[in-house]
C-alpha cells in the first residue's frame, strides 16, 4: 500500500510536470526556429524538470516529518515522472497531428536531422540513415517508444535524487 502523501505528491507533481511539458511545446511552436534550435532553451527546460523533481522530493520529505526512505522517495518521483510523460505524449500527439499539423514537418525534419548527425557519428549505414529520414516522430508508436525511453532515463535521475534526499539512519 502506498502512503497517501507519496501518492498525492506523485500525482500532483506529475500533473505539474505534464503541464510544463505541454507549455514548453507551445512555446516552441510560438517561438519557432529560435526556440526549437536553441540549446539554451533545451538546457533551461531540463533544469526546470530537475528542479521540479528535487523540489517534489524535498516537499514530500518535509510532509513525512523529514523522514523518507529511498523507496518512498523513488516511488513518488516515478509516479510524477510517468504521469508527466503520459500527459506530454498525449498532448504531443494531439498538438502536432491535429492542432498545428502545418508545424509538424518542420519540427520533424529538425529532429530527424539531429538524429541523423548522431547516427552518422555512430557509423550507421546509408540505408539505415535513409530510413531514419522517413521517421514520423509524432506517430503514437514513436511517441510511446520515446516515452518509455524517457521514463528509463528519468528513473536514473530519480534514483540519484532519491539517494541524496533519503533520510540518514539514526546512530544509536
Amino acid at each position: 500500500m502506498i502512503n497517501e502523501v507519496i501518492k498525492k505528491n506523485g500525482i500532483t507533481f506529475g500533473i505539474v510536470i505534464g503541464v510544463v511539458a505541454c507549455l514548453s511545446q507551445v512555446i516552441t511552436y510560438v517561438g519557432g526556429e529560435t526556440f526549437y534550435k536553441s540549446t539554451l532553451y533545451g538546457i533551461f527546460i531540463s533544469l526546470l524538470y530537475w528542479g521540479l523533481r528535487i523540489y517534489q522530493a524535498i516537499v514530500t520529505k518535509k510532509q513525512l516529518g523529514n523522514i523518507i526512505n529511498f523507496k518512498d522517495s523513488f516511488t513518488t518521483l516515478l509516479i510524477s515522472t510517468s504521469i508527466g510523460i503520459l500527459i506530454s505524449i498525449l498532448f504531443s500527439y494531439a498538438f502536432y497531428n491535429f492542432i498545428v499539423p502545418e508545424f509538424k514537418p518542420e519540427i520533424n525534419n529538425f529532429m530527424n536531422s539531429k538524429q541523423l548527425e548522431l547516427f552518422k557519428a555512430m557509423g550507421k549505414t546509408t540505408s539505415e540513415l535513409n530510413e531514419l529520414l522517413k521517421n514520423d516522430n509524432f506517430s503514437i508508436v514513436n511517441l510511446l517508444k520515446g516515452g518509455l525511453f524517457s521514463i528509463v532515463i528519468s528513473s536514473i535521475f530519480n534514483l540519484i535524487i532519491s539517494a541524496i534526499i533519503k533520510s540518514k539512519p539514526l546512530q544509536q
